[in-house]
């Protein structure tokens, strides 16, 4: 048999999951664990035959590397299930394999080892389909008994007896199970992020392992999991690559996911996933933001030949600009913390404050860049939100940023915990509404102790605040006109600058293409370019681009932007 092509080790991945999924522009594709190992079943002498077609005969297209993916979330055997708090299987008709069974882990270790053995990737799936069933859901069998009592005895010291941990756990007779005060509740949360991110990176280490001892290959090994959580986060430094799944087809609401995956992941790949529902005109719209975000997006089985065909155009489209997405730094007027540790205290509500504190953000035409910890290079004004449960070093760092004369904008509670996750009290606890002085730095609170108002009121809050810590002209870049659109930045200071832009109208698919608006460039940012290159989708202009003029105006430069369908590219050389 001819030797199957190298799996690509690049920044960006086109990836195909398989039969129903977009495979047109695709550079690799997955399959399951058993479709691969059929194939290796094939007799060598049926797959000789194809590797020489008679004369006249079509020629086969090329195979592309294949991805083999195993589900790890699945027991083998009934000991390795988890249990829910009324003792019911974990996850439903479908059980979940519990990360403290020691079998659980052993099985889950061998079928990682069995996939390195069949492809060329691996791909590990389920990674986190534990931890998302939550406190409630999942966490109540024998094996997260031991783990939780073993953990307590590391805090509280050898005398400590055994004991059923997990009898403490559950709700009694007649009570509400959210109203119930949780026993050893920040330890237990610590456990169940610790155990998943545990077995995650184990089962890769496995894979990794296998390959190197058989094949004498260093396999890549990528992870896939849903809506980007804690576990998901934290897995990324153990990964060569994730596969994850964007939370809707609203742009903006995607928006945090896509830029804490790629601060996560840095050189290697962030592939996110479409809604199965998702219309062409909302896969363009995401293949855009993900583009912009410095992703790239993929299609779950079942997607439609519409989709298909959306997104088989858009990596047409990057293949020929792929010379010019090369890694720069991102601007940033702001810096957004979205911390694994505070989401696991706050069960997801810091993730949520921060979605909606992000997409305000995006829509005052602001730059925000992620950071998953403290301190962050830099003097950008700082932006906490819904940060309910921060570690004790990172609240260091956030105060030493207002001793050094920095800014900060706190949006909901802000409250510190130590590594047991017991509370230590607010982060700032003279902190009201409003604009706060704390030595030489600023802080803006947004309801720092107060439930948080509606979105529309929570946007005109942030708003305002942004504007009163950032003053006047201090924005890198500003659009007027008609028109929503979202721009993200890349500088490479001594190349050039690239905008990405999204028409955030076109989502819904009948909205006409923005015309007319006009970008103000800061000077820092624009350098001594008076000349850039427009390349779009819809504007075939050759490989380079259509040129446009820059003005200038005041201490930067403006221009007019041509028509904008979905997306565009501006490069300007500095």
């Amino acid at each position: 048999m001819p030797p199957r092509p190298q799996f690509p080790r690049t920044r960006h991945l086109a990836l195909s999951l398989g039969t129903g999924a977009a495979t047109s522009g695709a550079e690799a594709c997955s399959i399951p664990l058993g479709e691969a190992a059929r194939d290796q079943a094939v007799p060598a002498a049926a797959a000789a035959s194809k590797e020489k077609p008679g004369k006249g005969a079509d020629k086969q297209p090329e195979p592309l590397p294949r991805m083999v993916r195993v589900d790890l979330s699945l027991p083998l055997q009934p000991g390795e299930a988890c249990a829910a708090h009324d003792g019911t299987p974990a996850g439903g008709a479908t059980p979940v394999r519990c990360p403290c069974s020691l079998e659980g882990l052993q099985h889950a270790n061998e079928s990682a080892r069995a996939a390195a053995r069949l492809g060329d990737a691996v791909l590990l799936e389920g990674l986190d389909r534990w931890y998302a069933l939550g406190s409630d859901g999942a966490g109540y069998c024998a094996s997260c008994g031991a783990a939780l009592v073993e953990r307590l005895r590391e805090s509280y010291g050898e005398q400590m007896l055994p004991f059923d941990a997990i009898a403490q756990l559950k709700p009694g007779a007649g009570e509400k199970l959210p109203a119930r005060v949780r026993p050893f509740g920040g330890l237990r949360e610590a456990l169940r992020l610790f155990e998943a991110v545990e077995a995650g990176k184990r089962a890769a280490l496995a894979a990794r392992d296998e390959g190197r001892r058989t094949r004498q290959l260093e396999l890549l090994v990528f992870g896939r999991v849903g809506a980007l959580s804690p576990t998901a986060l934290l897995l990324a430094r153990h990964l060569d690559g994730l596969v994850f799944q964007l939370p809707s087809a609203d742009p903006l609401h995607c928006l945090l996911p896509l830029l804490a995956a790629r601060e996560a992941l840095g050189q290697r790949p962030a592939i996110a996933l479409a809604p199965a529902q998702a219309t062409d005109a909302e896969v363009r719209l995401l293949a855009a933001l993900a583009t912009a975000c410095d992703c790239d997006l993929s299609l779950p089985e079942g997607a439609s030949p519409a989709a298909d065909a959306a997104l088989a155009a858009h990596r047409a489209w990057l293949r020929t600009m792929k010379d010019r997405l090369r890694p720069a730094a991102p601007l940033a007027d702001l810096v957004l913390l979205a911390s694994p540790d505070a989401d696991a205290f706050t069960g997801g509500e810091h993730f949520s404050t921060a979605s909606l504190t992000a997409a305000a953000i995006a829509r005052l035409q602001l730059q925000i860049a992620v950071a998953l910890e403290l301190p962050v290079e830099g003097r950008a004004p700082l932006v906490l939100a819904g940060c309910g449960g921060l570690r004790e070093d990172q609240a260091a760092a956030a105060r030493r940023h207002l001793a050094e004369g920095g800014d900060l904008l706190l949006v909901g509670p802000c409250a510190v915990l130590d590594e047991e996750g017991r509370s230590l009290g607010p982060l700032f606890a003279d902190v009201k509404a409003g604009l706060n002085r704390l030595g030489t730095g600023r802080i803006w609170a947004v309801a720092p102790s107060d439930a948080l108002p509606a979105p529309a009121a929570l946007e005109l809050q942030i708003g305002r605040a942004v504007r009163e810590l950032l003053g006047r002209g201090r924005a890198q870049l500003t659009l007027t006109g008609r028109g929503s659109l979202l721009v993200r930045g890349y500088l490479d200071p001594e190349r050039k600058l690239d905008l990405h832009l999204v028409n955030l109208d076109l989502g819904g698919g009948g909205a006409a293409p923005a015309q007319g608006m006009t970008l103000h460039l800061a000077g820092q940012i624009a350098g001594g370019g008076r000349s850039g290159y427009w390349f779009a989708p819809d504007r075939d202009k050759g490989e380079e681009g259509e040129r446009i003029a820059l003005n200038a105006a005041g201490f930067g430069v403006s221009t007019v932007l041509p028509r904008l369908g979905s997306s565009a590219l501006l490069t300007i050389p500095r």
